[in-house]
């Protein structure tokens, strides 16, 4: 038994937090819960790593250091609000501002590295997390239109030093003499997000690292070159805060404490209200093939349940959020969180991901005996339609409850069910 005080965040709607817990305790985890945020939890037993569990397959829980939850605490979006993340994978942050904005809200993930992307893009799918789009561009010459934003997260590269428990040589590789690339780039972020954000619109910086230079020197730099305004971030509880720099009151300040929480620097900003506001860009024109009703319901997908339809491209299948269509300009690539395929002969193959209620068959496990088919089934075991407790109706797939808590779709071949992701 291993005992560990890492963190980890429920990312499942309130009301399915009672079954995520028990499917936890199931598998032998102990932890509790962490005031500050309440679908924070802290382990305090970990009978395996908690990546192999099945709430981690299943996407119920990400595992996050409490202070990097910190930031999309700070932006505090409501929900159906509308966030860019500009430097975004690998989505733990863009993921919990999705939580925050909800299904009819939108957040824009933004990474310039492809193989990032990709990382950024697998976790989002895994969490299910419908209101989002990413895309690839350099965080400091984004095609956004100017003053578009209401929320925007920054968190740029930086040195890392908060994270020298996890990465000992940290401020060997990114000693001081080396870092002024790095500042040059936090500052070009900060005025690209600058350039973003309405007026009145909030803006969080925050980095990983303890360093002033890439901290509180920012923030300076935000407010004298570029007119934001700091704002006094509310008391923390739960977190031993530093005391400020003379000039930067109010921002979140943390130093690394083995076993407990990383080293992390969260501020917020203002844009002021008699800032210049550019006119906003006209939303893309719809070209794109989408997937009819009819045929989500008959794979046992409900289309009510999507923030807007599903669109082709090439074969691959992406959800495209109404939010984004409205405010993308035309110029934009983009996607959507994607939901499957089209076969050659012309089939709809959508992701096991896709755990949305339907008119389809329906698996109703419950207690250790459905945990054990569970794992028999993304193991790769042979498990038969026999062993589950089936509706009568039939179909090509079948969405699996644990306790009441729908998980994703499996397919039905042949009188077995398969957890197939490709």
């Amino acid at each position: 038994m291993i005992t560990s005080r890492r963190s980890f965040r429920l990312t499942c709607a309130p009301a399915d937090e009672p079954a995520v817990e028990a499917m936890l305790r199931a598998q032998g985890y102990a932890f509790e819960p962490d005031p500050f945020f309440a679908p924070a939890r802290r382990l305090t037993a970990e009978p395996a790593p908690l990546g192999t569990s099945l709430a981690a397959f299943f996407g119920l829980i990400y595992i996050q250091d409490r202070a990097s939850m910190l930031p999309p605490l700070a932006l505090n979006p409501e929900p159906g609000a509308a966030v860019l993340d500009m430097c975004a994978s690998p989505g733990s942050k863009t993921g919990q501002l999705a939580g925050m904005v909800g299904a009819q809200g939108l957040v824009l993930g933004n990474e310039p590295s492809p193989s990032r992307l990709a990382t950024l893009r697998r976790n989002l799918m895994v969490g299910g997390l419908t209101g989002t789009a990413t895309c690839c561009y350099p965080g400091e010459t984004l095609p956004l239109a100017d003053a578009s934003w209401d929320r925007i997260q920054l968190d740029p590269p930086c040195s890392g030093w908060g994270t020298v428990e996890r990465h000992p040589r940290v401020r060997d590789i990114w000693k001081e003499d080396k870092l002024a690339p790095l500042i040059r780039l936090q500052r070009a972020l900060l005025a690209e997000a600058q350039r973003l954000l309405r007026p009145g619109g909030t803006l969080v910086y925050s980095t990983c690292t303890t360093n002033e230079e890439e901290n509180e020197a920012q923030v300076r730099f935000a407010r004298d070159e570029l007119g934001l305004l700091p704002e006094t971030l509310p008391v923390l509880p739960g977190f031993a805060l530093e005391a400020p720099r003379r000039g930067c009151e109010g921002v979140w300040r943390l130093e690394p404490r083995p076993g407990d929480t990383q080293g992390f620097f969260v501020a917020r900003l203002r844009k002021p209200e008699a800032s210049a506001a550019a006119s906003r860009a006209a939303a893309v024109p719809p070209r794109y093939e989408t997937v009819p009703d009819a045929c989500l319901l008959a794979e046992g997908v409900d289309p009510a349940l999507l923030p807007g339809p599903v669109g082709i491209f090439n074969g691959s299948l992406h959800i495209l959020p109404r939010p984004g269509l409205a405010l993308f300009p035309a110029g934009l690539r983009w996607q959507g969180l994607y939901v499957g395929k089209i076969a050659r002969n012309g089939d709809l193959h959508l992701s096991p991901r896709l755990r949305l209620d339907g008119p389809g068959p329906v698996a109703e496990l419950e207690g250790r005996n459905g945990l054990d088919t569970l794992e028999a089934l993304i193991q790769g075991r042979s498990v038969t339609a026999a062993d589950l407790p089936l509706p009568a109706t039939g179909g090509k797939h079948i969405l699996l409850r644990w306790n009441g808590l729908n998980l994703g779709r499996a397919a039905l071949k042949n009188k077995r069910l398969l957890w197939a992701e490709r």
